[in-house]
């Protein structure tokens, strides 16, 4: 079921991102390469092993989470 949450939900950002490149012209490359990675990140996710995928799960989570902190800490250290 979480498979086709996860379609559903890409097909709505998919729709909200034309909307948005219709209405600002300017935006079609940005739109154009969040759609190719939301479709491609849909279908890695639909199409790989449960195994593999959970350890690609966990690495992109931890990867996100050290990087926040290391944002946070650079803020904090006045760096940005």
């Amino acid at each position: 079921m979480i498979r086709e949450v996860l379609v559903v939900g890409t097909l709505i950002y998919l729709l909200i991102i034309a909307m948005q490149c219709f209405d600002r012209p300017a935006l079609w490359l940005q739109g154009m390469a969040i759609g190719a990675a939301l479709a491609l990140a849909t279908t890695v996710y639909w199409c790989r092993e449960d195994l593999r995928l959970r350890t690609w799960e966990a690495i992109a989570l931890w990867a996100a989470v050290l990087l926040f902190v290391a944002y946070g800490l650079a803020r904090l250290g006045g760096l940005i």
